[in-house]
């Protein structure tokens, strides 16, 4: 069996400049090369996380790193969390900073990643800190559609 995974960029190789829409379409679809069960992301959702206070308003219709990072953290969330859930998340993760808190979903997205690809993710009850279990938790949870997902037949075309 082809091993996917899914590797966030660590917060370095986000641009560090502003983006357009369409410059953060492609880069959400290069981030994101394999088959997702809720499909891209589309510039309307974008425009909804913004309407809803997930995602900060762009600055002069340019996205900066920090709205990248939410983004791709909200990606993966929204595969099996709703988008309240999803902000209640990002509330923690966000708490001190963007970057200490994607840094903080990437280690951990990498980490079951990982124990996925050996057969070892289990669940884990004994982190120190409800907030801690909460965001690994929710990982396992998308993870875990997101593969079963991969394990269903390919879409027949259409066409």
């Amino acid at each position: 069996m082809n091993e996917k995974r899914i590797h966030l960029p660590e917060w370095e190789q986000l641009p560090d400049i502003g983006l357009y829409m369409d410059q953060v379409m492609l880069l959400m679809d290069r981030s994101f090369t394999v088959r997702m069960p809720k499909g891209e992301m589309t510039k309307p959702m974008i425009n909804n996380y913004v309407k809803g206070g997930l995602l900060p308003r762009p600055d002069g219709k340019k996205y900066d790193r920090e709205h990248l990072a939410i983004l791709l953290m909200i990606y993966v969330l929204k595969q099996a969390l709703n988008m309240e859930s999803i902000g209640a998340i990002l509330k923690i993760l966000c708490r001190q900073d963007v970057r200490t808190g994607y840094e903080q979903f990437r280690n951990q997205l990498e980490e079951l990643e990982e124990r996925v690809t050996e057969g070892k993710l289990v669940m884990d009850w004994t982190e120190d800190s409800r907030e801690k279990l909460t965001l690994r938790l929710s990982i396992m949870a998308a993870l875990c559609t997101i593969r079963t997902y991969w394990l269903l037949p390919e879409p027949e075309d259409a066409g």
